[in-house]
């Protein structure tokens, strides 16, 4: 028998549309500005701590608020206001894709609400999902840490964690979400960044085939 999955978790961010977009490095760029205005940094100097940050606290945000007091919600807003418009292809297969995936469906993103939004809209994929886990809601975890799983799951009213599947750029992300019960797909063109032997898709239009893959 086939294995049935109920809840579908989909990353924002390099999943939804293809990574050679630049849309991460647009967000890097106002990520160094915002360093560079509150804390009166070079450009090099901000890249620099900015590394620092994320190796030691996961997150630049995080590192940000524990060692200078930023704001977090002034620190995402800023960082992720860009032109999308020059950035993101349209995808009008993508509705389509979508609609013809049955289960329950939400973001579960690193950046926040007013950008998953933005994307949404822009895809014109908003009405396939239910709704959206960002940044602030797994506070003071990330993607990035096994920990905000189960915080990610109690939002949806604890389902069987078997019964969910991230979908994720990011091998890391997919296989924390595997260590915590759930299954995963990466979403990955390049083979040699799948170390853990994930169900991988080129992009997200195969999302069809890596399901089908996953239920085998």
């Amino acid at each position: 028998m086939k294995k049935q999955y109920n809840i579908l978790l989909f990353d924002l961010d390099r999943t939804l549309y293809p990574p050679e977009c630049g849309v991460w490095d647009a967000v890097g760029d106002r990520i160094h500005t915002f360093i560079q205005m509150k804390l009166n940094l070079s450009l090099e100097d901000a890249i620099n701590l900015r590394t620092r940050l994320r190796e030691k606290y996961q997150s630049t945000m995080r590192g940000m608020h524990e060692e200078f007091n930023t704001n977090d919600q002034e620190f995402l807003e800023f960082v992720h206001d860009i032109n999308l418009n020059s950035l993101i292809p349209a995808n009008p297969a993508l509705p389509k894709i979508l609609s013809a995936i049955p289960q329950r469906k939400f973001i579960f993103t690193n950046s926040i609400t007013f950008h998953a939004v933005r994307i949404l809209n822009y895809l014109h994929i908003s009405e396939f999902f239910e709704d959206i886990i960002d940044a602030q809601n797994i506070t003071p975890y990330t993607k990035f840490e096994r920990e905000a799983f189960p915080i990610a799951l109690r939002l949806l009213g604890d389902p069987d964690p078997a019964e969910c599947v991230m979908i994720d750029d990011e091998e890391s992300i997919v296989e924390n979400a595997k260590q915590e019960g759930l299954r995963g797909i990466l979403v990955n063109k390049q083979p040699q960044q799948n170390g853990y032997g994930h169900i991988q898709i080129p992009s997200i239009d195969q999302i069809e085939e890596g399901l089908r893959q996953l239920a085998d």
